[in-house]
């Protein structure tokens, strides 16, 4: 976990009242432009939980997240998620869920969600595909950072648009995941990404000294679960069965784990200083 840099629009994780996400399949809650607008009833847009990767009917981190948010808060102050991101998505992908979701629609501020700079928070978690495709390569590291560059880039265009609290998740370690290829170069390849993301992120924030910055570390909570499981709930025989207490499949988390991921995020946001909030 990493806080890059807290700009004057953090206004503390108690007073983000929107989130909106970009990713791929740990992130997807079925969300699109044609779906209902997320409203204090239905803060997802679509119906409690969404369709998700999990198990049949159960929520990821996103759902757990704004459950336990909203628990907490009234209806005039609940957290709104605008989820864009897509199962099996790259950098690629988050590319057309910006370009071709966020910014025709939820960028202009319309009526139905006037967000501001100081009171959204934009997470992005993508990564993995990426990586199982950069390791079919013969140069990862070239292909991993011609990745993040990408992703830097249409982020650009997110800040553009007004956003100026963002966290980044890097990815967990799958080499160790359950049916999963385990090489030295899908290690290496993991760990590149994730070294890449820390430096782009430094870059990001650098060149935007008003925005806030972070990296919330996936690939430390999998590695803790791995080297500890008993104390996140689970067992030993839970890190090689690939439908069991942490996985469904051998890749994508079950909802109980999820929920650990959600209520991790929510201590780290919660830990970000604040500065004093400039007016917009």
């Amino acid at each position: 976990m990493s806080v890059i840099a807290v700009g004057n629009y953090w206004p503390g994780l108690t007073a983000i009242q929107r989130l909106v996400c970009f990713g791929a399949s740990y992130c997807d809650v079925g969300y699109d432009i044609q779906s209902p607008h997320p409203t204090s009833e239905n803060p997802l847009g679509v119906d409690f939980p969404g369709i998700t990767y999990c198990e049949p009917g159960k929520p990821n981190w996103v759902g757990h997240l704004v459950l336990q948010v909203n628990a907490g808060r009234d209806n005039t102050n609940a957290l709104l998620v605008y989820d864009y991101a897509i199962g099996g998505d790259r950098v690629d992908g988050v590319g057309r869920q910006i370009r071709e979701q966020f910014l025709p629609t939820l960028a202009p501020k319309p009526k139905w969600a006037p967000w501001t700079s100081s009171d959204t928070l934009f997470v992005t978690w993508v990564g993995i595909n990426d990586c199982a495709m950069n390791t079919r390569v013969l140069d990862p590291a070239s292909a991993t950072l011609k990745s993040i560059d990408g992703l830097f880039a249409v982020h650009e265009e997110v800040y553009q648009a007004g956003a100026r609290n963002f966290c980044f998740v890097d990815v967990p370690p799958t080499y160790k995941f359950p049916n999963r290829p385990k090489s030295h170069k899908t290690e290496f390849t993991v760990l590149t990404w994730n070294a890449k993301l820390g430096d782009a992120a430094r870059a990001f924030a650098t060149a935007h000294p008003d925005a806030t910055v972070l990296i919330w570390s996936s690939w430390h909570l999998f590695s803790r679960v791995y080297s500890d499981p008993e104390s996140f709930g689970f067992g030993e025989e839970d890190l090689a069965d690939d439908e069991g207490g942490i996985f469904i499949d051998g890749l994508h988390p079950t909802s109980a784990m999820h929920a650990i991921v959600a209520a991790q995020i929510l201590d780290f946001l919660s830990e970000v200083p604040t500065k004093p909030q400039s007016d917009e």
